[in-house]
């Protein structure tokens, strides 16, 4: 019995000693290099904890494992991309993981951006692929509720400041920034009695955004271009002519006179009424300023010298105003 009871004490005291040497080997600094670590969606523990001990940022699996067991509390590593910071100790690495702190990219969208530059923009930043963008461009199925005649995501893409995990798809972060131009559509559009579609207020608010950036011109911007629907008359949206050009590859950086007879359903020089869909992606101001146009006489407005635009209710002083533009260009 005194045998059984000592075996039992060495074995006890074996194992605390095992413990103790797990604990402190979990608390040691790591390598004193910041190091990239990947854990791919689907990999078992052990291949996790491969990877780790590989890198050099875990004693051996087997902390690894009773670390887990011990204190994981039923969590589990989250897979993507980490980036662990130097003379990181393995238990710190491992709550990382546990914790899903993956290595996070911030971008910020302008407002006015096409869908393709938005593209261009989170490729070059690291989100998504160019063909993998042109197919999320193409989720129309994701605002059929909201725009089902919508020819794209052209105009839902909302600009803000967003941050993914690295590695996200293009589906993915897209998905995220139509959610987002979802939740801001329901603040601004609740209450409100719409003069047309959902797609039509979209897309006047992205030619609203493409003439000013003036807060205050907004709306004045939105009620030209109201009025003049109204009354039959062209839009005449020079930015129209630029989003047709760009569909063509046919844009060059400047507008010029003849320009403005290019052949596409979006060149409102040519076509009546609001072109198929949005033209950029517009911001909140501009889907306010669509969804309440200001109530005014103004059929035109052109750029004024010192910026800004000059408003005009009848051709006669839409001319003048042209003429005064091109006198101070002179």
């Amino acid at each position: 019995m005194r045998r059984l009871t000592s075996v039992i004490a060495a074995a006890g005291l074996l194992l605390l000693l095992v413990a103790m040497l797990a604990t402190w080997s979990l608390l040691r600094p790591g390598p004193d290099h910041e190091i990239d670590l990947e854990i791919p969606a689907g990999a078992p523990v052990r291949q996790v904890l491969r990877t780790i001990h590989r890198q050099g940022l875990l004693p051996s699996p087997l902390t690894g494992r009773l670390y887990l067991a011990l204190r994981g509390h039923g969590r589990w590593v989250h897979f993507g991309h980490y980036r662990i910071p130097p003379a990181a100790r393995p238990v710190d690495v491992l709550e990382q993981l546990l914790e899903g702190r993956v290595a996070m990219i911030e971008v910020t969208v302008p407002e006015g951006r096409t869908a393709g530059e938005i593209a261009s923009a989170l490729v070059a930043a690291g989100i998504g692929t160019p063909g993998g963008w042109r197919r999320a461009i193409g989720r129309v199925q994701w605002i059929a509720g909201l725009a089902p005649a919508a020819p794209s995501l052209e105009g839902f893409l909302f600009p803000d400041t967003y941050r993914f995990a690295e590695g996200t798809d293009a589906e993915t972060a897209a998905r995220h920034m139509v959610r987002r131009f979802q939740d801001v559509w329901r603040t601004e559009a609740r209450g409100i009695r719409l003069w047309g579609t959902p797609l039509e207020v979209v897309t006047l608010a992205s030619l609203v955004e493409a003439e000013t950036s003036l807060p205050g011109e907004r709306p004045l911007v939105a009620g030209v271009f109201l009025n003049r629907l109204r009354r039959g008359m062209l839009l005449q949206c020079d930015p129209t002519v630029v989003y047709a050009l760009k569909r063509q590859g046919l844009w060059q950086g400047r507008l010029l006179s003849g320009d403005l007879t290019v052949d596409d359903p979006y060149n409102t020089y040519r076509y009546p009424g609001l072109p198929p869909g949005p033209i950029d992606s517009p911001g909140r101001a501009s889907l306010r300023a669509a969804l309440e146009p200001a109530a005014t006489r103004y059929l035109y407005f052109v750029a004024k010298p010192g910026g800004g635009h000059d408003f005009s209710a009848t051709l006669r002083e839409h001319n003048a105003a042209v003429t005064r533009l091109r006198r101070s260009r002179r």
